[in-house]
């Protein structure tokens, strides 16, 4: 489509199997493109979906956004939430300065969440105003796994993964049930408003085999889990959870080593490492596998609601916030909080 064309967009639902086959053939595709994914979320929240596309005359899909609306302060965004990414996928054909200039046809603020490897450019041209949200690290598997484990790893990661195997520590995959005490006991360490048990069911429900749990044991006990997807050509580490008391036992380089050697023998291209930042003690555990930092910015239409997609607030409160976990991860209140938070 010329940019002299116009372009029309047209809502679409996630039961929609024209998402699905356009997403699966897409490259720049991630999991939180799928509408399987966001049926996980809209189910579990009630968020109303706002996802857009465009079609070509043989009425196949060209263009997709997806997002959903939450209450942000006193108004309401269109958003991917608790994601990395919700960029636009757009065929060859599609200009994508006329795909963005018709999502701000449509009024109301929308946050698009961007990242420096997507392909998708012109944000300002098409009058959307940008914040930047931090990197998310991202480690190529362009070699084997004995390759990344000698010339790519810090030599930290292999000292921290042999204590963890002297320790006794093993990881296994894991199911909700055993991830989630984990994942919450985190939670209140953070004094982090958490996910529901339901929303975890329901991608494992959704996504089947894509939505993993490895577990990291000591003699049996649970003591650290991540949930993973494994999606595609990448394996995104997407929610770590671990008990603080063995830490001493490095479950966590144990877990990360093993999601990557999954992704290697699964024959993927990438282990993403989700968003963190930089100068963090969070980015320089991921930093020490040897992935690459990507930038990653939301881009905001219209461009004077920027502010909405700031993380500056998380950042403030963050120190905080333990104080107030009783309450603010209650069992109640944490996941209803949870619903108004796009992060």
């Amino acid at each position: 489509m010329s940019k002299n064309e116009t372009l029309t967009l047209e809502p679409i639902a996630a039961t929609d199997s024209d998402w699905a086959a356009f997403v699966a053939d897409h490259e720049d595709a991630t999991v939180f493109h799928t509408p399987e994914w966001f049926s996980a979320i809209e189910a579990t929240f009630g968020y109303e979906p706002k996802h857009l596309v465009c079609r070509g005359p043989d009425g196949k899909i060209t263009g997709l956004v997806p997002g959903v609306t939450v209450r942000d302060g006193l108004g309401k965004s269109i958003v991917v939430p608790f994601a990395e990414y919700g960029f636009p996928l757009l065929t060859d054909g599609v200009d994508p300065v006329a795909f963005l200039e018709a999502i701000t046809e449509r009024g109301g603020t929308r946050i698009i969440k961007d990242a420096s490897w997507s392909s998708v450019r012109g944000y300002n041209s098409a009058g959307f105003g940008g914040t930047e949200t931090g990197t998310a690290i991202r480690l190529g598997l362009t070699s084997s796994f004995d390759a990344l484990w000698h010339e790519r790893f810090d030599k930290d990661v292999r000292r921290c993964v042999r204590t963890a195997r002297a320790n006794g520590v093993t990881v296994t995959p894991g199911t909700v049930d055993t991830f989630y005490p984990l994942y919450l006991a985190t939670m209140e360490r953070l004094g982090s408003p958490q996910f529901p048990p339901e929303l975890f069911s329901a991608f494992r429900n959704e996504l089947g085999d894509a939505a993993t749990i490895l577990i990291a044991r000591l003699e049996e006990q649970p003591i650290a889990g991540v949930f993973c997807y494994e999606y595609g050509d990448t394996t995104t580490i997407w929610t770590p959870a671990s008990l603080a008391a063995h830490w001493e036992h490095r479950p966590n380089h144990l877990l990360y080593l093993e999601a990557i050697k999954r992704a290697c023998s699964a024959g993927r291209s990438i282990v993403d490492f989700g968003r963190s930042r930089p100068g963090s003690s969070v980015h320089e555990f991921k930093a020490q596998f040897g992935g690459t930092p990507a930038d990653l910015v939301s881009l905001v239409a219209p461009p004077h609601r920027a502010g909405r997609a700031s993380l500056d607030a998380y950042g403030r409160i963050g120190s905080i916030t333990p104080y107030f976990a009783p309450i603010l991860t209650n069992s109640t209140i944490g996941p209803a909080l949870k619903r108004y938070l796009h992060e």
